[in-house]
């Protein structure tokens, strides 16, 4: 019983294995291509008539052996790319053995054992599905373009093929492609018109083809471009030192942004992914909890100038400090808002470089003014300053330990 549960276990990764899956499907692509290659090669020489009398008098190629050909040459390219695991490999994989389902189920039995196949391998991909987890860049844009230069090459192939069968008649490579890139591209000047049953079919597969191959390519080539910037941002930010990072959403928060923005400061933000519209699109900003240490780790705290907690919850910028003495250095200076003047003496104890009110300011700042007193640069630092280094004073150090 044992031997037969381990056979079974081992059957199941066999079929789930990326190398497996791959020669499968590079098997069903030689399928498609090894007949028409033979008898491509033993027809006349294109080179004494002409490359489109060749193509045109090919009278025992049937018209579905075009699209099977080129499906056949991007199942081979896929193939070799699922040993990579690659997620648009896959992807593309499945989309085109559903068309060669399709086609073949409808030349009849004559294509049956080849249709079974592909249903077997398709369902084999799409219980594998979590194999094929790579994202790369480089990968998903050489399948992407290979993929569209050999739809384009069936396309122009295929118009040429049955030249005859639009209005007005097609007899030149360029008009071909013309149509072709129309065509896929579902735009339909109605300049160029198919005529026959065959070539409005052919024209039907161009627009489905172009539909499934080109629209995904664009949108795994976005995608995949938008993570690389993300890691790119990332790893950016972990190189940053003696920066200034802002933990918050408030309005202060915001000013203060700007305000090191025109000083040419280095700024990186922590806040909320649904407050991230906040700020400009271009500043570097790290988005989750802002107290969590993998949060404030990923904007490199440990190596900032200043870090400020500028939330409009005391309770919050008090969690934030305390995830902040957790993984900054000693030469890291904090600074924090009092939202509520009852809640000093409990944020005293964290012991922030800078902690201020912005009503007492406020207050201090009237009363001058209203005393006839100056107000300049130089004494509103004094009053931030003066007033914070006092409570520091004030603070038993046991109590800022225990804290």
């Amino acid at each position: 019983m044992h031997f037969i549960h381990t056979v079974i276990h081992r059957l199941i990764a066999l079929l789930n294995a990326p190398k497996f899956l791959s020669s499968l499907t590079i098997i069903n692509g030689l399928w498609l291509i090894a007949p028409i290659v033979r008898a491509y090669s033993q027809h006349i020489d294109w080179r004494t008539h002409g490359f489109t009398e060749w193509l045109q008098s090919l009278g025992f190629i049937e018209l579905l052996d075009l699209p099977r050909f080129s499906l056949g040459i991007i199942l081979i390219g896929l193939g070799v790319s699922l040993v990579f695991r690659s997620r648009i490999a896959w992807l593309f994989a499945v989309l085109i053995l559903m068309l060669l389902v399709m086609i073949d189920i409808s030349m009849g039995e004559k294509y049956l054992w080849h249709a079974l196949y592909s249903i077997t391998l398709l369902v084999l991909l799409m219980h594998a599905w979590r194999v094929f987890p790579n994202h790369s860049t480089t990968n998903t844009s050489a399948i992407a373009l290979f993929s569209i230069i050999v739809l384009a090459a069936y396309s122009v192939l295929g118009t040429l093929y049955l030249g005859d069968h639009y209005k007005p008649k097609i007899d030149d490579p360029f008009t071909a492609l013309y149509f072709s890139m129309i065509s896929m591209a579902t735009v339909g000047y109605g300049d160029i018109v198919p005529v026959t049953v065959e070539s409005r079919m052919f024209t039907i597969s161009i627009v489905v083809f172009g539909i499934t191959i080109f629209t995904t390519s664009v949108v795994y080539i976005a995608g995949a471009l938008v993570r690389d910037t993300q890691e790119i941002v990332q790893k950016r930010l972990l190189r940053m030192k003696n920066h200034y990072v802002i933990v918050g959403t408030s309005l202060l928060a915001q000013y203060v942004y700007q305000g090191l923005k025109k000083r040419k400061m280095n700024v990186v933000v922590v806040c909320p992914d649904d407050k991230r519209h906040l700020f400009p699109a271009d500043a570097a900003v790290v988005t989750g909890e802002m107290s969590a240490i993998t949060t404030l780790q990923q904007a490199s705290v440990k190596d900032a100038q200043c870090v400020m907690a500028l939330e409009e919850n005391d309770a919050e910028n008090t969690y934030i400090l305390l995830a902040v003495n957790e993984v900054a250095a000693d030469h890291v200076k904090t600074v924090t808002v009092i939202n509520d003047e009852s809640n000093r003496k409990k944020i005293d104890l964290l012991r922030a470089d800078f902690s201020f009110s912005l009503t007492e300011l406020g207050g201090e700042i009237l009363m001058r003014v209203l005393s006839g007193e100056s107000i300049d640069s130089t004494m509103i630092g004094e009053l931030l300053i003066g007033r914070t280094q006092d409570n520091i004073t004030s603070t038993p150090k046991g109590a800022a330990d225990a804290t």
